[in-house]
């Protein structure tokens, strides 16, 4: 009983192990995710990636479901190489209109 218990559970966390980084041979790149979901943008980043989130509308607020916001601007820009930096994304509600 012990050894399946052991069984199912390793399945179970090798199953939660991250995917390996899709662009492994060279030095990660910036994705373009402006325009996008919050949960693409998330995504389209390495799992790895430091990312950083600003409220675009400049009242400080948290993001508890990414499902709900989108991402107005990012820094870097696309194609940057994000090697020892972080993703700053500017992000509003899915109902609001991005900052100008």
């Amino acid at each position: 009983m012990v050894k399946r218990i052991v069984t199912i559970s390793f399945l179970v966390l090798s199953c939660l192990v991250p995917a390996a980084p899709a662009q492994a041979d060279g030095p990660e790149r910036m994705p373009q995710v402006a325009g996008q979901g919050l949960v693409a943008a998330y995504r389209a980043l390495n799992f790895d990636t430091s990312v950083q989130l600003r409220d675009g509308r400049g009242a400080g607020r948290h993001v508890l479901w990414p499902a709900s916001w989108k991402v107005c601007s990012q820094s870097p820009e696309e194609g940057a190489s994000l090697q020892g930096r972080h993703a700053t994304l500017t992000v509003v509600k899915t109902h609001e209109a991005c900052p100008v």
